[in-house]
């Protein structure tokens, strides 16, 4: 109301005809509904490939799977990863919105178990880790979309190791740094490359994931980013125990 008030009080002062008060009145709200579609929350799904330098031993390279689709709705995301062909799907769902990540494993003719981590467990997980993201300004176009070159910096305060990995991200989701909650806690924008490195049996292993493939999609639900309603809640000593991994008794 103040604001009408005040528009129809400059508009007098100004001699303004009532055919321009219109196109003016138009212009504004054409306005207000293109801020409001371009603030809209990407919805779709994000196909990336993975690929390996640095090694050519068959045991790790059999390991990494060559693609991965991640599904998104806002700050909500779901991924599906084949740990055992035929037997044993691991899901991953970050819920951005309530700060909730779910790690679900579909085993067949075992059923479904899930592990529920909120923002306070993963802060006390790493209580001991220091995370630093520098933005650099650098850009470039990945799967179409523009994104900006950060240099992740991890110091383990306990031991003094020190971890880097090269990230693109993109603000073209408009998506909160929550849709990053547990895998880049803090990060602004959502991650479309990521290069890490890291030692194995004597040699530098270098793994880079990239989008290749972003599909806005309709039809993705939020039910999809739900959690099964036959899962089981568990924890990892018990999925550490079911594998025969022993828990907290080894």
């Amino acid at each position: 109301m103040y604001f009408c008030a005040l528009f129809v009080f400059i508009i007098s002062k100004l001699n303004i005809t009532m055919k321009k008060v219109t196109l003016i009145l138009l212009a504004i709200i054409f306005m207000g509904l293109t801020n409001t579609f371009a603030q809209k929350p990407f919805v779709g799904t994000v196909k990336s490939k993975i690929s390996i330098k640095g090694t050519d031993d068959p045991n790790i390279l059999s390991q990494i799977p060559e693609s991965t689709t991640t599904y998104i709705y806002g700050n909500y995301t779901k991924s599906v990863m084949e740990l055992v062909p035929g037997a044993v799907n691991m899901i991953n769902i970050t819920n951005g919105d309530a700060k909730k990540v779910y790690t679900i494993f579909d085993i067949t003719g075992m059923g479904k178990y899930y592990i529920e981590t909120d923002e306070a467990e993963l802060k006390e997980k790493s209580a001991n880790i220091e995370t630093k993201f520098q933005y650099t300004g650098e850009t470039k176009t990945i799967a179409g979309y523009n994104c900006e070159k950060v240099i992740e910096t991890i110091v383990d305060n306990e031991t003094d190791e020190e971890t880097t990995a090269i990230i693109y991200v993109t603000k073209d989701f408009n998506c909160s740094p929550n849709i990053n909650l547990g895998s880049y806690n803090g990060l602004e924008g959502y991650p479309l490359y990521v290069e890490t490195t890291v030692e194995m049996n004597g040699s530098d292993v270098t793994q880079i994931m990239e989008a290749i493939e972003i599909t806005p999609s309709k039809k993705i639900k939020m039910a999809e980013f739900l959690i099964p309603a036959d899962g089981q809640k568990t924890t990892m000593e018990e999925m550490m125990k079911l594998f025969g991994g022993g828990g907290e008794d080894e």
